[in-house]
């Protein structure tokens, strides 16, 4: 018989709701408004690792939301710790969708037992510091972007000002001289939005020369900036997102990881494609790959198939097939340590170095 401990735990800041599950004697037992601290969460672990004795296991489940890291390294070997994806987890009916901490627990905790609980991949520190910087400069690119269009909108919408070039050096330097023409409360907020442009400017230059530094050191990434449309930074910030490609069971899977595979409904004789995307799907690393789609619907080895799309269903459409097409061959790539060729013929082996 069993003598192992699960603990499935609702996290929060403050406190965490745990939800404790005996094997051996298959009793449950609710522990409400443990604090979530070091002490606290120790104190919770040894007890259960004090029943199960030397012959047993102590299992720790919670969400992969924030805070799993920290605590993960607090438990260290104490425990077999898991990360439940609940949003591969099945919906309950509607008149029983209840949000509670107890709910929860007791929800992932019965999928746990009955061994169909989906785990979310528990990415290592260099991993996650990585993902941090990607993420970073592309909040900087957001944030610029948002910038730029709030002032062009301004001047299109107050001004007859010339915006051809506006976001060159001369440019900008022609719309600072420009300010004294505009009244003064305009005049300053457009003042400030410059100056936070330039200050984007920097950030963008230390978030750039990490991420020259990461590639470097990453040959995966050297693969994929070898294809077309794909630069040195998107190449970086895809490795970045993907993780470790040993953990994606297949090419498919990535491709709905991505956001990339469409919905489909069907009943009978009837199929509709529904939308791409949905949760749990990577909107970034999509975006990456629809962008590269520009450039690599023109290789040999994706030009037939975006032709044949793009006559029956239009460009939009087949950029989005292309875009599987090069998520697919990006897994190849990753998983068999290959290099591109962009020609319809079989890849070949990199030369080991």
């Amino acid at each position: 018989m069993s003598q192992d401990i699960t603990l499935t735990v609702d996290y929060h800041d403050r406190a965490c709701v745990i939800r404790r599950y005996d094997h051996a004697t298959r009793r449950e037992q609710l522990l409400t408004e443990v604090l979530t601290t070091k002490e606290e969460l120790l104190r919770v672990v040894d007890q259960a690792r004090r029943d199960v004795g030397r012959h047993g296991c102590v299992t720790w489940i919670q969400e992969s939301t924030t805070g799993w890291a920290r605590v993960k390294e607090l438990l260290g070997t104490r425990v077999k710790f898991q990360l439940a994806n609940v949003l591969q987890m099945p919906l309950p009916p509607k008149a029983r969708r209840r949000k509670t901490d107890k709910v929860d627990t007791a929800r992932i905790q019965r999928e746990h037992l009955a061994g169909n609980l989906p785990l979310a991949y528990q990415p290592p520190p260099e991993c996650r510091q990585l993902r941090r910087v990607v993420a970073y400069r592309e909040g900087l690119v957001n944030r610029r972007t948002a910038l730029r269009n709030w002032i062009n909108r301004y001047l299109a919408h107050e001004t007859w000002y010339d915006r051809t070039g506006l976001w060159s050096p001369k440019g900008q330097r022609r719309l600072r001289a420009f300010l004294e023409k505009l009244p003064r409360r305009d005049a300053m907020v457009i003042g400030q939005k410059l100056d936070e442009l330039a200050r984007l400017e920097e950030q963008w230059d230390v978030a750039l020369t990490e991420l020259l530094a990461a590639y470097q050191a990453s040959p995966e990434a050297k693969r994929l900036d070898a294809i077309r449309g794909i630069d040195v930074i998107s190449a970086v910030s895809i490795v970045a997102r993907i993780g470790p490609v040993e953990r994606i069971n297949s090419a498919e899977a990535l491709i709905g990881f991505a956001g990339l595979a469409p919905g489909v409904q069907e009943s009978d004789r009837t199929r509709r494609d529904g939308h791409i995307g949905g949760g749990g799907t990577d909107t970034h690393l999509r975006h990456y790959l629809i962008e590269a789609s520009v450039w690599v619907r023109k290789l040999p080895r994706y030009q037939p198939t975006y032709e044949r799309v793009r006559l029956r269903k239009g460009s939009k459409v087949g950029r989005l097939v292309v875009a599987r097409m090069l998520l697919r061959s990006i897994y190849k790539i990753l998983k068999e340590g290959i290099a591109f060729n962009p020609e319809r013929t079989p890849v070949t082996a990199v030369a080991a170095h």
